[in-house]
C-alpha cells in the first residue's frame, strides 16, 4: 500500500478540491494500492496567529484585500533574496520535522506555494530520499514560492506558469506542463444543457446567469445581483453564496425584479455551470478552470491583485470572458454581452480553448509514476 502525503490547507477551497480531485483519479487506475494524508499546513505546522489563517483568510481577503495583496506583492519578491528564503526554511523546520515524523509517507504531494520551499528544504535534511511533487494551483502567474529546484516534479497548468518555472531557473526536465487541475468529473458530464436544466429544475428556454463568490460566498454578491436585477439585460438569476449563510440570508430577503434562485453551497457545481449560459465570478484558478471545462464563458468580476489578475488578463487575452470590477460595470458588461449574440457566441469560442478536463489524470500519472515501486 503506498502512503500519499498531501501538504495543503483550508485556506478557500482550491486546495482541498484539489487534494480530492487527484486522489479520484488515482482511484480510478489504481484503487486498493494507495492510501492518502492531507495535512492543513497553516492550521497544524504553524504558530498562532499563523495557524488561524484557515478560518481568518477569507475575513482578511474580505475585509481588507489591500494588505493581502501588499503581502503577496512583498512576498514574490522577498524570495528572491537567497538569504531571506534560508532564513525561511530553517525557522520553519523544527515543526515540519515532526510532520515527516507523525505522517510517513511514499511520495509528498505539495498544492500550496507557502510550504513548498520549507517542506523540501525539511525533507531533504533529515536524510529522506522521498520524491517530491509539486502541484501549482494557482493559475496564469504563481508566486515564486512555488518553484524550488530540488522539488522532483514542478507540475503547471498554464503556458505562462510554466514560462515562469523556466525563467526562475527551474531544470526543464523537472517542469511538466499539465494542465490544471479540476475533478475527474468535468471530463464525464454527459448532460446536456436541457438534462441540466431539467435537473435543477431551471427554465429551459431562459437565458440564465451565474453569480458566485467561491466557496465562501466572498466579494459584493449582494451590491452585483441588486444591479443585475435592476439592468436591462433579459436574463434570470441564480446566485450561489457558498458556506456564507448572512449573504444567503441577505439575498432571500431581497425581492427580486427578475427571476432569481439563491443557491448556498453547493457539490453540483459542475451541473450549475452545463445548465448556465454565462457565469460571473471572482478569478479563482479553480472557478476559471471549472467553467472553461464546460464551456461557459465568463465576467470576471474581481482579482486579487498580483495572485489573481494574471488569471483575468489570460481569460480576456484568450477571448474566454470580460472583466468588469465593481456592480454597475458588472451590469453593463452583462447587458452588452446579453444584447449582441455573437459577443456570447465569441465568448463561448474562446473559453474552450483554456482547460482540458483530463489534464487530472495527466497529474495523477505523474505522481504515481514517481512513487518507489519496490
Amino acid at each position: 500500500m503506498k502512503r500519499i502525503l498531501f501538504l495543503m490547507s483550508d485556506t478557500g477551497g482550491g486546495h482541498r478540491a484539489a487534494c480530492k480531485a487527484i486522489t479520484s483519479a488515482l482511484e480510478e487506475k489504481h484503487a486498493g494500492e494507495f492510501s492518502t494524508e492531507l495535512v492543513d499546513m497553516w492550521k497544524d505546522y504553524t504558530a498562532y496567529p499563523f495557524n488561524t489563517m484557515p478560518t481568518t483568510y477569507g475575513k482578511w481577503v474580505n475585509l481588507h484585500p489591500a494588505s493581502y495583496e501588499a503581502q503577496y506583492w512583498i512576498g514574490d519578491r522577498l524570495f528572491k533574496n537567497k538569504l531571506a528564503a534560508k532564513l525561511y526554511e530553517r525557522n520553519m523546520y523544527p515543526r515540519i520535522r515532526h510532520l515527516y515524523k507523525r505522517h510517513p509517507a511514499d511520495i509528498v504531494v505539495c498544492v500550496h506555494s507557502v510550504f513548498v520551499r520549507p517542506s523540501v528544504y525539511a525533507l531533504r535534511k533529515l536524510g529522506h530520499q522521498t520524491p517530491f511533487i509539486t502541484v501549482i494551483t494557482d493559475y496564469a502567474l504563481p508566486t515564486i514560492l512555488w518553484y524550488d529546484p530540488r522539488v522532483d516534479k514542478t507540475l503547471v497548468p498554464v503556458q505562462p506558469a510554466y514560462d515562469r518555472g523556466l525563467e526562475l531557473g527551474i531544470d526543464p526536465k523537472k517542469l511538466i506542463l499539465t494542465g490544471p487541475v479540476m475533478h475527474p468529473r468535468f471530463s464525464k458530464m454527459k448532460l446536456t444543457q436541457l438534462e441540466a436544466r431539467d435537473q435543477l429544475g431551471w427554465d429551459k428556454d431562459a437565458t440564465i446567469v451565474i453569480l458566485v463568490g467561491g466557496g465562501d460566498g466572498m466579494g459584493p454578491l449582494l451590491e452585483t445581483a441588486k444591479n443585475i436585477d435592476a439592468c436591462q439585460a433579459n436574463c434570470q438569476l441564480v446566485v450561489l453564496a457558498g458556506k456564507n449563510t448572512t449573504l444567503k440570508e441577505s439575498l432571500e430577503a431581497v425581492t427580486w425584479r427578475k427571476k432569481t434562485t439563491i443557491y448556498g453551497f453547493t457539490s453540483e457545481f459542475d451541473v450549475f455551470l452545463r445548465a448556465a449560459d454565462l457565469l460571473i465570478s471572482k478569478a479563482g484558478p479553480a472557478t476559471i478552470t471549472e467553467a472553461a471545462a464546460l464551456g461557459t464563458p465568463m465576467i470576471i468580476n474581481g482579482a486579487i491583485k498580483f495572485q489573481e489578475s494574471p488569471n483575468a488578463e489570460y481569460v480576456v487575452a484568450q477571448g474566454a470572458g470580460m472583466y468588469a470590477e465593481g456592480a454597475k460595470n458588472v451590469a453593463a458588461a452583462l447587458e452588452e454581452v446579453l444584447s449582441t449574440p455573437h459577443k456570447l457566441e465569441a465568448l463561448k469560442a474562446g473559453v474552450k480553448k483554456l482547460a482540458d478536463a483530463t489534464a487530472v489524470y495527466r497529474i495523477a500519472d505523474e505522481i504515481w509514476e514517481s512513487i518507489p515501486q519496490n
